[in-house]
Formats: C-alpha cells, structure tokens, sequence
C-alpha cells in the first residue's frame, strides 16, 4: 500500500512540476510578446526612415565639387582666411538639426 501512495506522490509532483514550467514558458512566452509589440513599430519605423534616405538623389551635389578648382588660389586662400568653409558647414548642420527635430512630433519650435 505503501507503495502505490509514493507512486501516486510522485504522479501528482510530476504534475504540478509541468504545470509550473508551463507557467513560465507562457510567462515568457507573453513578455516577448509585449517586448515585440514596443520593438515592432519602431522597427518599421526605422525601415521607413532608412528607405527616405536612401532615396535622396544627391549626385547634383558631387557634379558642384569641381568648381572649387576653377577659383583662382587666391581667392580659395582669402576664403579659407575668413572662415568660409567653416562657416558653411555650420550652416548646413544647423540645417539638419532644424530639419531632424522637424520630424519629432510635438517639437515645432514655434515653426
């Protein structure tokens, strides 16, 4: 008699043992699900943005280069003296922050 209660224990553990890992595997199971759902939309999100890039023609950009070397080295070097090559290129940076926050919602600055 003895026997068949330990038999029947040891059922019941093995039971209660598969129910508790079925509870964590749904338990997992269900926090990848919410983490996929927050991950999901940025992903294409990103995608999107990634495609807009990757879409802008800027072979107008590269065809201007050589008109820098048509400039007689005097004037490039008064240029260079006055800070134009670095005031350019904050111009352009300021350009691309205020087109960047241009994206975020809620952030128009006044615009």
């Amino acid at each position: 008699m003895g026997q068949f209660f330990t038999a029947l224990f040891s059922k019941i553990a093995a039971v209660v043992e598969w129910f508790g890992k079925l509870f964590v595997s749904i338990f997992v199971a269900l926090w990848d699900l919410v983490r996929d759902a927050f991950c999901w939309p940025f992903d294409q999100v990103t995608d999107i943005a990634v495609s807009a890039v990757s879409s802008v023609d800027l072979t107008g950009l590269s065809e201007h280069v050589g008109a820098w070397s048509t400039l007689p080295a005097e004037i490039i070097n008064i240029l260079g003296l006055l800070g134009v090559g670095t005031a350019a290129s904050i111009i352009v940076a300021a350009i691309i922050i205020r087109i960047g926050l241009q994206l975020i919602p809620f952030v128009r600055l006044g615009s």
